[in-house]
C-alpha cells in the first residue's frame, strides 16, 4: 500500500511539472505572437492567415 502511495505522489508531481513546463512555454509564445510577430508582418496579413487557418479547421473538423 505505501509502494501505491509513493507511486501517486510521484506522479502528481510530474503532472505539476509538466504543467510549470507548458505554462512557460505558453507564456513565451504568447508574448512572441503578441510583440515579435507584429514587428514584421501587417495585421492584415495576419487576419487573413488567421482567417484561412480557421476555414482550414472548420473544413477538417466537418470532414471529421
Amino acid at each position: 500500500m505505501a509502494e501505491f502511495l509513493k507511486q501517486i505522489k510521484e506522479l502528481g508531481e510530474e503532472v505539476f511539472e509538466t504543467l510549470q513546463h507548458k505554462t512557460k512555454l505558453s507564456t513565451i509564445f504568447d508574448l512572441f505572437l503578441e510583440k515579435v510577430i507584429p514587428t514584421f508582418v501587417s495585421e492584415k496579413d495576419l487576419k487573413e492567415y488567421y482567417e484561412k487557418r480557421t476555414e482550414e479547421v472548420d473544413d477538417f473538423i466537418d470532414k471529421l
